[in-house]
């Protein structure tokens, strides 16, 4: 027991911190083996950070003295000993990161050696704001808690079972294969994570809506395609994300605001997206402006909206049809509104939103049907459990 008469996590106990890099959040666990010990939520909002400890069934907000996504990790492991959650730092036998890259060998799970960092600096210099971020945890995990084994989790593996056709953009094969460059797609964690929580039928459609969004078709219990191609800035309108963009309107905006590549990248990765059409990037605050009569917000919901129903009828036509739907990341799991408006659309494809099952919000985190219960397919709200997934595949690289 510790001085506080807490219980300590045995020191026979292997432990394995997942880290969980995301576009505006920054998530981390502590796992023994199958079972979650606590998590940490980062979140950047009104300018200040905000840290939410998840333990069980209970939550409590941390104060943090963070003031950007990047100086949160060096709160972690203190924050972990400080709530009581791990007594030694040796008792952190291995750390799973997740891996968003463009790549073939960002397809599988890789033990971080001085060829993986060489590889993920190399693929730096073609997705310099996704990879820079991870490159930078990386190396304070390595400095922070040295000599512990660190396993590159991939975010596209749960993609390699995609027909060869779901892989190709229309340019020469030759040139594709050499570069390296075809539809990798992300959000694999997310999408193996729920369906590994509910036993669903052979069509299904699963919408992350987030920060980051994505929908990918599932067919037995496989990917068959989905929206995100070789970086995570392809597909759907997202939070700061411009979403598929025609590249002579790119080339446009490189002109006319004098930008070099990677300045456009970064207008079309940080300055796009819902801020860009609404002026904010947060599902909530637009949902809040609508509500005060903001039209500019209205136009950027409906905008992401009509991008999301697009996705679905898509990934319908490409397996045929669709059994089912499911709904999850921090929009689709949380949010009565954004569920509601995508669903308002999909009755031509069986399926119907119950009003009342989607609006009992419960805070649970645990799976609900928000389909009616009689004449249609079925819709749920299915958690994202990304750093369960992660843990698992870290532990067994």
């Amino acid at each position: 027991m510790g001085k506080s008469g807490k219980r300590w996590t045995r020191m026979t106990d292997p432990l394995i911190l997942i880290v969980n890099p995301g576009s505006a959040t920054r998530k981390y666990a502590v796992f023994a083996g199958d079972r979650e010990l606590a998590r940490l939520h980062f979140e950047q909002r009104d300018g200040t950070m905000s840290c939410t400890l998840f333990q069980g069934d209970t939550r409590r907000v941390l104060p943090s003295a963070a003031t950007t996504l990047e100086d949160v990790t060096a709160e972690v492991i203190p924050i972990l000993h400080q709530q009581h959650i791990i007594k030694e730092t040796d008792q952190i036998h291995r750390i799973g990161l997740r891996i968003v890259a463009p790549g073939a060998y960002f397809l599988t799970d890789h033990i971080v050696d001085s060829d993986f960092i060489t590889r993920l600096e190399v693929t730096k210099n073609r997705a310099p704001l996704h990879i820079a971020a991870t490159l930078s945890e990386l190396h304070l995990l390595k400095k922070q808690l040295p000599g512990i084994p660190i396993v590159g989790v991939s975010d596209s593996a749960f993609h390699n079972s995609k027909p060869d056709y779901a892989w190709n953009y229309g340019i020469s094969l030759e040139a594709a294969d050499k570069l390296d460059i075809k539809r990798f797609g992300y959000h694999g964690l997310s999408v193996a994570s729920v369906l590994k929580q509910e036993t669903l039928p052979q069509k299904v459609i699963v919408c992350h809506l987030g920060s980051g969004a994505s929908v990918t078709a599932v067919l037995d219990g496989k990917s068959f395609d989905t929206t995100m191609g070789y970086s995570p800035l392809e597909g759907l309108i997202m939070g700061t994300r411009s979403g598929s963009i025609d590249i002579a309107a790119a080339r446009v905006l490189k002109d006319e605001l004098s930008l070099d590549d990677q300045g456009l990248e970064a207008y079309l990765n940080q300055q796009s997206g819902l801020l860009g059409l609404g002026g904010a990037s947060d599902i909530r605050e637009l949902l809040k402006r609508e509500g005060e009569g903001d039209a500019r917000a209205r136009l950027a919901l409906q905008t992401f909206i009509f991008s999301v129903q697009k996705a679905i009828g898509a990934m319908a036509a490409a397996l045929g049809g669709v059994d089912a739907l499911v709904f999850t990341g921090a929009a689709g799991e949380n949010s009565i509104p954004i569920r509601q408006r995508v669903a308002a659309q999909l009755s031509y494809l069986g399926l119907l939103l119950d009003e009342q099952a989607n609006s009992v919000q419960d805070g649970s985190n645990k799976t609900f049907t928000i389909s009616r219960s009689s004449g249609s397919k079925p819709i749920l709200a299915i958690p994202a459990q990304e750093e369960r997934e992660m843990a698992i595949r870290a532990r067994t690289a």
